[in-house]
């Protein structure tokens, strides 16, 4: 699969068009499930199947689209796959087990954490069950090409694919064109189905990768169109229509590196990150990301990063460039670097880059950093959206990776997402047909980061917060108000705003329990009632929207040829996601050792002085409010005509910020009295 950024730029995959007929009808494997859960496990793939006596069922490789009214029948026998058979490992529940003891604070076990290889040894594949899985393989006609402690890879025709899994492969017509894809479930010989975690790579839903391709030069420049202010409510818009029954005031130019600082209570903490490590990770590499921070530190009066405090972990070669965006992925690179950075301005940041935005090397970047402990804390700005777009074989090769990370004292956090609920009528959905929260964030083994729109006044404090989520309007024809009218014309009118809601596919995990009210862990986005609690998103927030942002400097390519650096102002879950990452630094400094797995601890400090509740009526019931922006009909061309409109915050669609834990904000964002002083020990 195709993963998409997540800022408003997407990387559009196959539509999401296979129904999800019930809460339990698409479901996950054993191993993510028990991982925290209190509700039933449930395992397979869409019920009903069976499978020839000998067999066993592993977890599920079929798309959603492989829908049976688009199936055009067998393909080719002949054609060439290249295939990953994930590994379980010798002790999958164990592995769990582990990763909770060692999570809880309440437990003897917590912060006992391993190395890679102590969790190799204790927890990874053992010789004979590889060496199991590779004898079944060759009988199969499949020739192994190559092996390591997460997946065994392998290339070969259709026809021993069929053979080895016990599935027939057909051609599904979708999205304008026929596409691989099993028709029934996955199955593998009794003998070494433990040993299987799951097989990737039977459908092709995505262009093949083309391998070493070359990493093209920067990104066509992204334009604000001014005025803009350099807190809110610094310059009014007097020649616009009055919002909300006065006279409005222009969007924030983007927050500054002492800002951000100021408004989090970093500045006051006298905490820097010293002595943490911070991955971010992101799909390729920004030829230039080096020089932008160094410009962007000098051009703010910040310090830039010492000798040897940014490294990099890149991949050989990169592949499907132009099919993943290729420099479009700079920005973001951009973005999540200096946004540590200025949070935690002595931490260390390693970026791990990807060889494409491809589920397989983006779970190939993120075993890079578990298997060489690269960094306690892991910023993802990526997600692959909706949680029915990816199989439960894929999800069960990510959900081992952040189980092994859990294990070793390393956290994962990831951007909740940028369109809400995933309204299949919002303008900015994926292409699925049921709204639901994206995926990894739904992991139950990372921290999913919500999003908050957050004013800042002049000296850099907090003057307001609430939930993101930005409903737009523009002037109607005499230029009186505002069409629609502010705060109406969902879903048309509906921007961007934080990603979360309840899964339909994974249990409630424990340490969500007594927090989540029951009717939001219960109730699915389509109004549907679940048997049992289960897991919401987000865990947690900080700022994301673009209008109170941070400016991010980047080296861009400008309509006339010239590249040069550029500031900007940037917003996201994107934000939201390296701005904790960095927060979580400072708190590691300050309690002086790893936090790991971060939501016990998390959730432990739900409606403590260390979170500030945001809810979307900062103003009280019935109050609107929010900004008035210009914008460039092409953001790349500064001389394109400029268009006006009204940005109302606090509309997130299906999500609603409301006091106590929500599914916009989580438990809220950190304090910027109150977070970090609870890591003191």
């Amino acid at each position: 699969m195709r993963v998409r950024m997540r800022k408003a730029r997407r990387i559009r995959r196959l539509p999401a068009v296979f129904p999800v007929v019930a809460a339990i009808g698409l479901v996950v494997p054993a191993s993510m499930n028990a991982a925290f859960a209190s509700a039933p496990v449930m395992t397979g793939g869409p019920v009903v199947a069976s499978v020839p006596a000998g067999r066993a069922m592993v977890a599920d490789a079929r798309p959603n689209w492989a829908m049976s009214s688009a199936d055009r029948g067998g393909v080719a026998v002949s054609g060439q796959l290249d295939l990953r058979v994930y590994l379980a490992g010798r002790d999958p529940q164990g592995l769990a087990a582990f990763d909770r003891a060692v999570s809880d604070p309440h437990s003897p076990s917590f912060r006992h954490y391993l190395t890679p290889q102590q969790v190799q040894a204790r927890f990874g594949p053992t010789t004979a069950q590889i060496n199991a899985i590779r004898t079944w393989l060759a009988s199969a006609g499949l020739v192994v090409t190559g092996v390591n402690q997460h997946y065994v890879s392998v290339h070969g025709t259709v026809a021993s694919a069929q053979q080895a899994f016990g599935v027939a492969l057909h051609d599904y017509a979708v999205q304008g064109g026929l596409h691989r894809a099993p028709s029934g479930v996955v199955s593998t010989p009794a003998s070494v189905a433990g040993a299987v975690l799951g097989v990737t790579g039977l459908d092709d839903g995505l262009p093949r990768a083309h391998p070493a391709d070359t990493l093209p030069g920067p990104e066509p420049v992204t334009l604000r169109a001014d005025p803009c202010s350099t807190y809110f409510g610094q310059n009014q818009a007097v020649a616009e229509p009055f919002t909300y029954s006065h006279v409005g005031v222009w969007t924030e130019c983007g927050m500054t590196p002492q800002q951000v600082r100021s408004v989090y209570g970093a500045d006051s903490s006298g905490l820097t990150g010293s002595g943490v490590t911070v991955a971010v990770m992101d799909a390729y590499a920004s030829p230039t990301i080096g020089s932008d921070v160094s410009t962007y530190a000098a051009a703010h009066g910040s310090a830039g990063f010492r000798a040897g405090q940014f490294t990099q972990s890149l991949p050989a070669a990169y592949n499907d460039v132009s099919g993943c965006g290729g420099n479009l992925w700079y920005s973001e690179e951009s973005l999540d670097v200096e946004a540590v950075h200025n949070v935690a301005p002595d931490a260390n940041v390693v970026y791990v880059g990807a060889a494409s935005c491809h589920d397989s090397d983006l779970t190939d970047a993120l075993s890079r950093i578990v298997d060489n402990h690269l960094a306690d804390i892991v910023s993802n700005s990526w997600g692959d959206g909706a949680e029915s777009d990816d199989t439960p074989a894929q999800k069960a090769a990510f959900d081992q990776v952040f189980q092994q990370a859990a294990a070793e004292g390393i956290g994962m956090y990831f951007a909740s997402g940028d369109c809400g609920a995933e309204d299949p009528a919002s303008s900015c959905n994926s292409g699925n047909t049921k709204a639901q929260p994206d995926f990894p964030p739904a992991d139950p083994w990372v921290t999913a980061v919500g999003g908050t729109s957050l004013a800042i006044n002049s000296n850099g404090k907090e003057l307001f917060q609430s939930g993101w989520g930005n409903i737009l309007s523009t002037p109607n024809s005499n230029n009186s108000g505002w069409t629609p009218a502010p705060g109406s014309g969902y879903p048309a009118a509906f921007d961007a705003g934080s990603g979360g809601g309840t899964s339909p596919d994974i249990p409630q995990p424990s340490y969500q329990k007594n927090v989540v009210p029951t009717a939001l862990a219960t109730t699915l986005l389509d109004g549907t009632t679940t048997p049992g609690p289960m897991r919401v998103v987000p865990d947690v927030a900080a700022v994301a929207d673009n209008n109170t942002g941070m400016l991010v400097g980047q080296t861009q390519l400008y309509p006339d040829g010239s590249v040069r650096y550029h500031e900007t102002r940037w917003g996201g879950t994107s934000l939201s996601s390296p701005i904790f990452a960095g927060m979580q630094a400072l708190a590691q400094q300050a309690q002086g050792a790893p936090i790991g797995f971060a939501n016990p601890a998390i959730y432990a400090r739900y409606g403590t002085p260390a979170f500030e509740d945001v809810t979307d009526t900062p103003f009280g019931p019935n109050v609107q409010f929010g900004v008035v922006r210009n914008n460039y009909t092409n953001s790349h061309d500064p001389n394109s005509p400029i268009t006006t409109r009204l940005d109302t915050f606090a509309h997130d669609g299906l999500l609603h910020a409301t006091p106590g834990y929500d599914d916009v904000t989580g438990v809220g964002a950190p304090s910027p009295t109150g977070y970090l002083n609870s890591y003191r020990r």
